[in-house]
């Protein structure tokens, strides 16, 4: 899922792709996520690079 998620960034330094929001996340977050039967993040949003030019039409 984190291929079309708004928060896929690409790192030049690395020269991969990664992921903004797990820069913000808490311990509680990350244990969250580990301990969930189902795997999804919370934060991903599907990303559109075209909702800005719908908002100025």
């Amino acid at each position: 899922m984190c291929e079309n998620c708004m928060h896929l960034e690409y790192d030049e330094l690395t020269e991969q792709y990664i992921c903004s929001i797990a820069n913000i996340m808490d311990e509680d977050d990350l244990a969250r996520m580990a301990y969930q039967a189902i795997k999804r993040c919370p934060y991903y949003k599907i990303g559109d690079e075209y909702a800005l030019v719908r908002k100025q039409n």
